[in-house]
C-alpha cells in the first residue's frame, strides 16, 4: 500500500548505519552507568551537592545529544544523503532548551496519566455499576479492569509519545523554530499519518511489551540453580536491550524521514 510506504522505508532505513548503532549501543550503557553512579553520590556537604549538579547536567546534555542527535542524523540522511553524525549531535546539543520544553510537556502528560492510574481500584467498578443489569450479566468486573489497564497503557506508551515526538524531532533540528507555524503544520501532518502510528505501535510492542515479557521469563525457582538463573539472565538481558534499541531506532528513522520531508516542504 502506498500509504504505508513510509513505514516500510523507516524499518528498512534502520539497517546500514553501523556507526550510529555503535554510538547508541555504547552510549546508553555508559549513560545508565553514570545515572546509577549519580544516584549513589552523597549530598552531605557543598562540594558533593556541586558534583551532583554537574553530573546531572552532563547526563542531561549527553542524553539530548545522543537521542535528539539520532533524530537529526536520520533527518539529515534523508535530506542530504551523506551527513556527518558529529554535526547532528552538536546541533541537538545547541537546541537543548527547546528540547527541554518538549520533555517538560511529556512529563506533565505522563504525570497526569500516572495520577489516573490510582483510580484503577474504583473506576472500573463504578462504570460497571451504572450499566444495565442485562449488560453487567455478560461483562465481568475483570473485563472492565483489563480495559482500564489497557487504556492507561495505550495512553502512556502510545498516545502521549505519539503527540510529543513530532515536536521533539522539529526542535532537535530547528530549536524553538520547531514550535512555529510550520512546526504545528508538520505536527498535524505527522499525527494524521497511518505509517506513523503503525511504526509506533510496532515500537511499543517490541520495545515495551516484548522486552517486559523477555525479562520476566525466569527459570522455575523450585528446580533452577544460581548458575541456571545467571545464564538465563545473561541471554535475556542483551536480547531485550537490542530489541528495545531496535524499536527506538525504528521510531527515530520514521521521525527523521517525515521531519526531513516536512522541513523541505516548509
Amino acid at each position: 500500500m502506498p500509504r504505508l510506504q513510509e513505514a516500510r522505508e523507516a524499518v528498512a532505513g534502520v539497517f546500514g548505519y553501523r556507526l550510529l548503532w555503535v554510538v547508541q549501543f555504547v552510549a546508553n550503557l555508559v549513560l545508565f552507568g553514570l545515572f546509577a553512579g549519580w544516584l549513589l553520590l552523597p549530598v552531605a556537604n557543598t562540594w558533593q551537592l556541586v558534583l551532583n549538579a554537574l553530573l546531572a547536567i552532563v547526563i542531561l546534555v549527553a542524553v539530548v545529544a545522543v537521542h535528539a542527535g539520532t533524530m537529526n542524523y536520520f533527518s539529515d540522511t534523508n535530506r542530504l544523503g551523506n551527513p556527518k553524525l558529529a554535526d547532528a549531535l552538536r546541533r541537538a546539543t545547541r537546541h537543548i532548551a527547546a528540547i527541554a520544553v518538549c520533555a517538560a510537556v511529556f512529563y506533565l502528560l505522563w504525570n497526569l496519566i500516572h495520577k489516573a492510574e490510582f483510580c484503577e481500584s474504583q473506576f472500573p467498578a463504578y462504570i460497571r455499576s451504572i450499566l444495565p443489569v442485562s449488560i453487567r450479566r455478560h461483562l465481568s468486573l475483570e473485563f472492565f479492569e483489563t480495559a482500564f489497564q489497557g487504556t492507561i497503557f495505550t495512553a502512556r506508551w502510545l498516545i502521549v509519545p505519539g503527540l510529543v515526538l513530532p515536536f521533539l524531532v522539529r526542535t532537535a533540528d530547528l530549536g524553538f523554530g520547531g514550535f512555529g507555524r510550520s512546526g504545528f503544520s508538520a505536527w498535524r501532518k505527522t499525527i494524521s499519518s497511518a505509517s506513523y502510528w503503525l511504526v509506533l505501535v510496532g515500537a511499543v510492542l517490541m520495545g515495551v511489551l516484548a522486552t517486559q515479557k523477555i525479562m520476566n521469563w525466569t527459570p522455575d525457582f523450585r528446580t533452577s540453580t544460581l548458575g541456571h538463573e545467571s545464564f538465563s539472565l545473561a541471554l535475556r538481558l542483551p536480547f531485550a536491550y537490542l530489541l528495545g534499541l531496535f524499536a527506538w531506532m525504528m521510531t527515530c528513522s520514521l521521525l527523521g524521514r517525515m521531519g526531513s520531508g516536512q522541513r523541505d516542504a516548509g
